[in-house]
């Protein structure tokens, strides 16, 4: 794979050179009335690349874009489906994952999109992250609705799509070879702005329904789309001042030429140029015009969610936040092939036998968790049991995490506490480290020495106490984690 990044690298050169229509955004927020939950597989893998590797996919499928279509190695591919005698409908990018793909994760499908979004439309990779995440929700939630796309698509577009495959399934096991995802373009629209993709169309009311169901409602994936549609606007809002600028010229120049200036067909050919360029300025402020509203809309949706969410932890303050009268269970969902755990944090309502609250915070890696303070400490992995571990500090009421650690942790770690610090057992470049961290997770300490992942924590006095990579016992100080003693 590192032999198609360095590929991809040389090829940057020439990425700007290739032609590109707009990503219609506004196309992409259109999805809702079913929920969409991403199923990935989770056991072992026969080999894990990295996020680099397979985002620079999507920048190969960008740069070998020829005649409309470009493939990599049998497993996804794309074709530009753009027809400019239909003016009224939009065109798409479609985004193949064929038969011999072995893609497991909507992760990396969104690391494959993000990459194509920037070397096909210019877009930085903070937006192309943003837009893959849109454009997976918008596709699943449409998947196999051509009575949807037909009132939306081209039929240039609709001829490359049937019901079996148009959008994504939530099902892992069915997107190789039944996969064609639509990445709406804007009519016009050119490379390196922000209109490329529709962004009405990727945040359409369902689509944004569809991320209301989610633990936190979205909310910061929907505020940056909201950032990014202002941004949008302000390159518009350019746009329509330098056109006026050019508009005022002709019609100055027309003026001060006068009738007996020149022949009476360059005379109508120059008046006729006015006239379209005076139509596509009323179509241009009409778009920032209903854009503007668009986000004003957005924004108090926003804000309304953002309250409710207060008033939801506000009540949940109003409760007593006693420890001892709350059982809190760690409920073991899986082990992987090397025997890992992972699982969900709950509270039991032991009179009524059922789960009270279950945290939305998963997969907990390992079987511990302490009181820190007045919250609850956990290790837990991002998105699967896959992705990194980190440190995370949940409400002791609803579980949900108010703060997480930059520094990756090992998933079994062991946790301890003492003195406002947290000890726990930090991975980096492969090897293992005992951590100290503040209040706040961040990383203020690290042992010199290499540490047993599997290691016990004990502190005692001014030591912290943790098994050596050689199986003897370091006995490092509480403040620094220097080391002071090694028992035999």
């Amino acid at each position: 794979m590192k032999r198609w990044v360095f590929l991809i690298l040389s090829l940057l050169a020439a990425a700007r050179g290739i032609p590109a229509l707009e990503v219609d955004v506004e196309e992409l927020e259109k999805a809702a009335g079913r929920e969409i939950t991403f199923i990935n597989y989770e056991g072992p893998q026969e080999r894990i690349e990295a996020a680099d590797e397979i985002k620079a996919i999507g920048w190969l499928l960008a740069q070998s874009l020829k005649e409309n279509r470009a493939s990599f190695l049998l497993k996804y591919s794309v074709i530009r489906a753009v027809d400019p005698t239909v003016k009224d409908k939009l065109d798409a990018d479609i985004f193949s994952v064929d038969r011999e793909a072995r893609v497991d994760h909507i992760d990396n499908i969104r690391r494959i999109l993000a990459g194509f979004l920037e070397g096909a439309h210019g877009y930085g990779a903070e937006d192309a992250r943003l837009l893959s995440v849109f454009t997976t929700v918008y596709n699943a939630v449409y998947r196999g609705d051509l009575g949807y796309f037909s009132g939306i698509y081209a039929p240039l577009v609709l001829s490359h799509i049937d019901r079996s495959n148009a959008g994504i399934s939530t099902l892992y096991s069915d997107w190789p070879g039944a996969t064609r995802m639509l990445i709406p373009l804007s009519k016009g629209a050119r490379k390196d702005e922000l209109s490329a993709l529709s962004t009405s169309e990727l945040t359409e009311q369902a689509v944004i329904e569809e991320m209301r169901r989610q633990p936190d409602m979205g909310l910061e994936d929907r505020k940056e789309m909201v950032e990014l549609k202002e941004r949008e606007v302000e390159e518009k809002q350019a746009a329509a001042e330098a056109l006026e600028e050019e508009i005022a010229a002709e019609r100055a120049a027309l003026e001060a030429a006068g009738p007996a200036a020149a022949r009476p067909e360059e005379l109508e050919a120059k008046k006729r140029t006015l006239a379209e360029k005076e139509e596509e300025s009323r179509e241009l402020e009409a778009e920032i015009a209903a854009k503007q509203e668009e986000i004003e809309a957005e924004r108090e949706q926003i804000v309304a969610d953002e309250r409710s969410q207060d008033e939801t932890r506000a009540a949940a303050a109003d409760r007593p936040a006693v420890y001892s009268d709350q059982l809190y269970y760690l409920r073991v969902d899986d082990r992987d092939s090397r025997g890992h755990l992972s699982g969900r944090l709950a509270i039991i309502d032991p009179e009524a036998d059922r789960f009270a609250v279950v945290s939305p915070v998963a997969p907990v890696s390992g079987r511990s968790f302490l009181f820190f303070q007045d919250r609850i400490l956990v290790a837990a992995h991002e998105g699967n049991r896959r992705g990194p571990a980190r440190l995370h500090l949940l409400d002791p009421n609803t579980l949900t995490s108010d703060l997480s650690s930059g520094e990756e942790v090992y998933p079994d770690t062991l946790l301890a506490a003492a003195s406002g610090r947290i000890y726990a057992v930090v991975e980096q470049q492969g090897a293992y480290y005992l951590g100290a961290f503040d209040g706040g997770l961040r990383l203020v300490a690290r042992s010199e020495e290499k540490v047993d992942p599997d290691s016990s924590l004990a502190v005692f006095g001014e030591s912290v106490y943790v098994n050596a990579a050689g199986g003897k016992v370091l006995k490092l100080s509480v403040e620094d984690l220097s080391k002071s003693t090694l028992l035999d």
